[in-house]
């Protein structure tokens, strides 16, 4: 779809700097633009900055503004990108402190381990290996329940609730993790026993 004579003239006066112009564009797509936004993050205050960053970006570019096809659909078009961006910076964000957490959890058992069992700082390296094995080796519902409880310290009636299991059955595969990570670790860590009970 092209631009149609009316929006020719909009444009060509908010080229000149027209705010009567970009006011009459704005108060025409915003509701819909916004309501369009919101489908997509499911937060009215987010959407409407997204919406607004699209205009603001319109008003600073307006001198060199090109359209070629409509203005509806350019607005649409802008706004999709703007959501979609936002969506793939928060999984960027999400994925990074995913990642910096279980750093942090391995950081702090290498410490605990160091300081209750008198490891050596020369073996830390072949411990999260194992660790990492140990975690790897697993069966599914096991390594997914366990990660549960220790990574996202959900307590085990989230956890039941979570997968619609019972706390039981939680229990049953929080055990068989530790017991997974004892056999795994059995020939570095002579206390290692008594603080996996704790972990």
């Amino acid at each position: 779809m092209n631009l149609n004579m009316e929006e020719q003239e909009l444009l060509k006066k908010l080229r000149k700097s027209d705010t009567g112009a970009f006011e009459k564009i704005f108060r025409r797509y915003f509701a819909a633009l916004h309501s369009y936004a919101n489908s997509f993050t499911s937060n009215p205050q987010l959407s409407e900055d997204l919406v607004h960053d699209v205009f603001h970006k319109i008003w600073e570019t307006r001198e060199t503004l090109t359209i070629r096809t409509s203005v509806k659909s350019y607005l649409y078009r802008s706004v999709h990108n703007n959501c979609v961006q936002h969506l793939r910076h928060l999984k960027v964000e999400k994925d990074h402190s995913k990642k910096h957490e279980a750093k942090l959890q391995e950081a702090l058992l290498i410490n605990r381990l160091y300081f209750e069992t008198g490891l050596s700082k020369l073996m830390e390296k072949e411990i999260v290996i194992k660790l990492k094995t140990a975690v790897s080796r697993m069966p599914e519902k096991t390594r997914d329940i366990f990660q549960m409880s220790r990574e996202r310290y959900l307590k085990n009636p989230e956890i039941a609730q979570t997968l619609a299991v019972t706390e039981k059955a939680v229990e049953y595969h929080i055990t068989r993790a530790l017991i997974i990570i004892r056999q795994e670790l059995k020939d570095y860590l002579p206390g290692f026993l008594m603080i996996a009970a704790a972990l």
